[in-house]
C-alpha cells in the first residue's frame, strides 16, 4: 500500500482494538454479565475501583496500542518496525532518553499554562476541555493513591511499563515511520505523531505538554535508530510520578498533579527547574551531535 493508505488502515485498527479493549474490560468487569456490562458502558468509568481501572488500562495498552501494532505489522510486512525495535541503541542514547525525561519537566508545566489560556477560559472548548480533565485527574488520583489496596509493583506495571512498551511500539515505532515515508520529511512525521499521541489521551489542558514530550522521544528514535531510547524516556517520565506520589503519600498527590503558579515557587523549584533546564539543554546538544538522521531514512529507503 501507499504510505497514505498505510496510515489510514493503521487508524482503522487501532479504533478497532481500541472498542475490543473497552468491549473486553467491561465484560471483565461485570463478570461475563452482558446486562451488566451495559451499566458499565453506559455510566463510564466513574466509581470504578482502583483495581479494575488498572486491569481496563492494562487491557486498552496491550490491545488498542500494542496489539494493534502487531497486527498492521503482521498484515503489512514487519520490515523497518521490526528492524528499530530489534536494533540496540548506543549507550549514550539511554542517558539522553533519562536526561530529556527529566529536563523537560519546567518546560511541560510552563506549556500546561500557555495550552490552558490558549483554549480561551469561560469559552465552551475550554469548559468541555476541563471537564474531560477533571475525569482523568479523578482516576489517576485514584490509581495513584497507594493507601487504598495494589502495590507499588503492579501500578508502575500499569501506568509507567506498559504505556512506555505499548504506546511507544504504536506511535515511535510504527506511526512516526509512516508518516515520514508519506510526507518525505522527518519534523513533520515527527510532530503529526506526537500530536496525535497527545490527542488520544483526551486530556486537552495538556495537549501541548504531552505532544513536546512526544516529538522529544520522536528525536530519540530518529538519532539512535532504535525504539529503545524513547520506551526508556517514557519509562522514566511516568515512573517519576508514580515513585513521587507513593514516597511522598496523600499531601503531594493533591498538590503534585496541578502544575503550581509561579509565583508559589520557592528556591528550591528555582533551583530543580534552573537544573532540569541545563540536562534538556545538554542531552538535545548531544543528541544532534552524535545521532545521524541520514542512517534513519537509509533504513526506511531498503524497505519495500
Amino acid at each position: 500500500m501507499h504510505p497514505v493508505a498505510q496510515v489510514v488502515f493503521l487508524g482503522c485498527l487501532v479504533l478497532t482494538f481500541m472498542a475490543m479493549a473497552a468491549f473486553a474490560g467491561v465484560l471483565w468487569v461485570s463478570g461475563g454479565d452482558l446486562a451488566a456490562s451495559q451499566r458499565v458502558l453506559a455510566g463510564g468509568e466513574r466509581g470504578l475501583d482502583r483495581r479494575t481501572l488498572l486491569v481496563m488500562n492494562n487491557m486498552n495498552q496491550l490491545l488498542a496500542f500494542l496489539g494493534a501494532g502487531w497486527a498492521f505489522a503482521g498484515i503489512v510486512g514487519l520490515g523497518f518496525l521490526g528492524r528499530f525495535f530489534m536494533k540496540p541503541p548506543r549507550p549514550i542514547f539511554w542517558l539522553l532518553a533519562a536526561a530529556i525525561a527529566l529536563g523537560m519537566s519546567p518546560l511541560m508545566d510552563w506549556s500546561y499554562r500557555l495550552n490552558e489560556w490558549a483554549l480561551v477560559p469561560g469559552s465552551a472548548l475550554h469548559a468541555w476541555a476541563g471537564s474531560l480533565e477533571a475525569q482523568a485527574m479523578a482516576m489517576t488520583r485514584s490509581i495513584l493513591a497507594f493507601s487504598e489496596g495494589a502495590g507499588l509493583g503492579m501500578v508502575l506495571v500499569s501506568v509507567a511499563f506498559l504505556p512506555a512498551l505499548c504506546e511507544e511500539w504504536l506511535f515511535r515505532g510504527t506511526l512516526q515511520p509512516l508518516l515520514i515515508r508519506a510526507s518525505g520529511n522527518i519534523h513533520v512525521g515527527i510532530w503529526i505523531s506526537a500530536a496525535l499521541f497527545s490527542a488520544i489521551h483526551m486530556q486537552f489542558f495538556g495537549f501541548i505538554p504531552r505532544m513536546l514530550l512526544g516529538a522529544a522521544f520522536g528525536y530519540l528514535v530518529v538519532h539512535s535508530g532504535s525504539i529503545w531510547p524513547a520506551v526508556t524516556g517514557h519509562l522514566v517520565n511516568n515512573a517519576g510520578v508514580v515513585v513521587a506520589a507513593a514516597w511522598m503519600g496523600p499531601e503531594w498527590l493533591e498538590q503534585g498533579l496541578e502544575p503550581q503558579p509561579l509565583s508559589m515557587w520557592d528556591a528550591y523549584d528555582w533551583g530543580q527547574a534552573a537544573a532540569a533546564l541545563l540536562a534538556l539543554g545538554w542531552a538535545g546538544q548531544r543528541l544532534f551531535t552524535l545521532g545521524r538522521p541520514e542512517a534513519y531514512l537509509e533504513a526506511l529507503d531498503t524497505e519495500t
